[in-house]
């Protein structure tokens, strides 16, 4: 038998997020006598102390700082394999598709009403996130596949394939101020004015801003439709991919204006669960990959292996 559970792994992680004993067991629905006596029996049992007791509040040992660390990866394989029980699709052609709201509802218009007329029994779940949020949806299981940018977080389990990338220019109604004026927009200059951002929709992991200073206010929206609506009325200043917005820019709703400080590209990412399979799987997979080009916006990308070196296919 094993000296280490993941109740006790749980039980450990809390206490460190809480800070002390009391907490955790408020936050477990346990005594605080169960939780002392508890970790009492796990360091017993392993012959390590794992906490630095000072009064009410405690801290990890170096001993307790390794086991969360490398424990922390059991705790979210575990609960990966739970959500990935409960929320099996129950028919093969099924498919859950997360697609990231900077990208507008028409990249795949023509693609589901292909898959329905290929598919006519199936059903199609298509839903948006945003930013982290995407990469949240396929962690939690509610995606087969998504098309999700960015960094990958490194709880996602994952298999990628890398579709493209998207480059940023900062755009402004005529009427804002940064559009009159010749030289590139200062730091300084973006801090005096707010930016339209679209917010993460991350429950679980780490929210992103792109472009966005510690200091800067902003405007947070859900889509990019909200945030081009604001846009071009004159509020704030906000980064998008110059070929996401060429309509607005070729008739004058909107413009790009240099900047000193220029936004990073973003890499975008076709992704899925190593498990994931079927034939609604397959033909999105084939699909997804075949267009490439239409998600990178800035013409065909090579697609190739991404990902960290256990996630290749």
């Amino acid at each position: 038998m094993t000296r280490l559970s993941l109740d006790a792994i749980k039980i450990i992680s809390t206490i460190k997020s809480t800070g002390s004993f009391s907490m955790a067991a408020e936050a477990l629905h346990k005594t605080p006598s169960a939780i002392s006596y508890r970790v009492a029996n796990i360091e017993s049992k392993l012959c390590v102390k794992l906490f630095h007791r000072n009064g009410p509040m405690v801290t990890l040992t170096d001993e307790g700082e390794f086991l969360l660390q490398e424990g922390g990866w059991i705790l979210n394989a575990v609960q990966d394999l739970e959500s990935r029980v409960r929320n099996i699709p129950k028919l093969d052609s099924h498919i859950r598709i997360v697609v990231d709201k900077l990208f507008p509802l028409d990249t795949i218009t023509q693609d589901i009403r292909d898959f329905i007329g290929h598919f006519p029994g199936a059903n199609i779940s298509l839903q948006r996130e945003a930013l982290n949020g995407t990469w949240d949806a396929l962690k939690d299981n509610r995606a087969d596949l998504i098309v999700a940018i960015g960094q990958i977080p490194d709880s996602v389990q994952a298999k990628t394939l890398m579709l493209g990338k998207l480059n940023f220019v900062l755009c402004v109604s005529p009427s804002h101020p940064f559009a009159a004026q010749k030289k590139p927009v200062s730091k300084n200059q973006r801090l005096n004015d707010i930016v339209v951002t679209i917010a993460d929709s991350s429950h679980q992991l780490p929210k992103r801003n792109i472009g966005i200073s510690p200091l800067q206010r902003q405007l947070a929206v859900c889509d990019v439709e909200s945030k081009l609506a604001l846009l071009k009325r004159g509020i704030g200043h906000g980064f998008l991919p110059p070929t996401l917005i060429e309509k607005e820019l070729a008739s004058g709703a909107l413009v790009a204006v240099p900047v000193e400080v220029q936004k990073g590209d973003e890499m975008i990412w076709l992704a899925w669960h190593p498990a994931s399979k079927g034939s609604g799987f397959n033909w999105w997979h084939e699909r997804l990959t075949r267009n490439s080009d239409i998600f990178s916006l800035i013409g065909r990308e090579v697609v190739r292996d991404g990902g960290y070196p256990w996630c290749h296919s």
